[in-house]
């Protein structure tokens, strides 16, 4: 029962700089951290610190990095029974460059998360059978995130999935047709539909889209303009909260790890979407991923008080 993540664990090298640099240009960075990062390890890593224990499944190194990795999230309280060691691949990595505005540039090399099998899912099938909700991401292999899904489905789980990063049209409508609730950010939404959703016109035409693909849910993250949902009829627009924005690395799979918990405990959807967006917003006040996600106390204090983050 409660909410499992499959999905990729990264050890993130992030640079502060004063602007991303183009094509050929070297620029200084002023400040350089490392730490817990990979959207998978990042969604897991919020969803336990808002108080749900998840069952997260991964695939590391057997390098220091991976050992690294799997000392931090033990630190975290979080369980690591279901990471799985691979044999001669390295631990995932991104390398990343912040700007002075939050805005980011990423390269990420799979490592490890890029042999996760069909095989590896087999052996985690009694779990996500018997989860409420699966978060996905597509930092793995489909074919092992398909698996996901269709051992989630022979239970009772709504898969929830961030269709990041998207891949071709075909394989983009094959995950859809099993998935409950898709949440594309702006240009990922423009990438499966063709649609730009700067507003609640576009967004509501982009989401319909996507529903004739298969998600009988459909969440548009569309930054400062807000949150757009559209299920069984109803639509509407969450506004973001305003707060103080140095590093936008994690706050979609942070925004989705609250999503997965508001919907665990039983909010409405609306009401999901608005704990969402506050936990989104919480992390981008934060260097870091997976190190960037708030509490529990976090979230509520500002739903409660929106302009204490501002």
């Amino acid at each position: 029962m409660g909410i499992a993540v499959v999905g990729s664990s990264n050890i993130d090298f992030a640079a502060r700089v004063t602007k991303l640099p183009q094509p050929g240009q070297t620029v200084l960075a002023k400040e350089y951290k490392s730490g817990p990062g990979g959207k998978g390890c990042n969604q897991a890593l919020a969803v336990n610190r808002l108080g749900v224990s998840p069952i997260f499944i991964s695939k590391i190194g057997d390098d220091v990095l991976g050992r690294q990795l799997l000392a931090t999230l033990s630190d975290e309280g979080l369980d690591t029974s279901h990471l799985i060691i691979a044999d001669g691949a390295q631990t995932g990595t991104a390398l990343i460059s912040i700007d002075t505005a939050g805005e980011n540039m990423i390269t990420v090399v799979g490592g490890a998360n890029m042999t996760m099998t069909r095989g590896d899912l087999h052996e985690k099938q009694s779990h996500l059978r018997d989860c409420d909700f699966l978060l996905l991401q597509l930092e793995c292999p489909v074919v092992a995130v398909d698996c996901a899904i269709k051992y989630a489905r022979e239970g009772h789980a709504k898969v929830i999935l961030d269709p990041a990063p998207v891949p071709d049209h075909m394989v983009m409508r094959d995950l859809l047709a099993l998935t409950n609730i898709v949440t594309p950010n702006s240009s990922e939404c423009l990438a499966m539909t063709g649609i730009d959703p700067v507003d609640m016109a576009t967004a509501t035409i982009a989401a319909n889209k996507l529903h004739e693909m298969g998600p009988e849910t459909v969440i548009i993250k569309m930054g400062s303009k807000g949150a757009f949902y559209s299920s069984d009829g109803q639509i509407g627009l969450v506004p973001s909260f305003v707060v103080s924005a140095i590093d936008t690395v994690g706050a979609g799979d942070c925004f989705n790890a609250g999503l997965a918990v508001a919907l665990h405990g039983g909010q409405d959807l609306a009401d999901a979407v608005r704990f969402a967006c506050a936990t989104g917003a919480l992390s981008t006040t934060r260097n870091g991923a997976g190190d960037a996600a708030p509490t529990l106390e976090q979230v509520l204090a500002l739903l409660e008080d929106p302009a204490s983050a501002s």
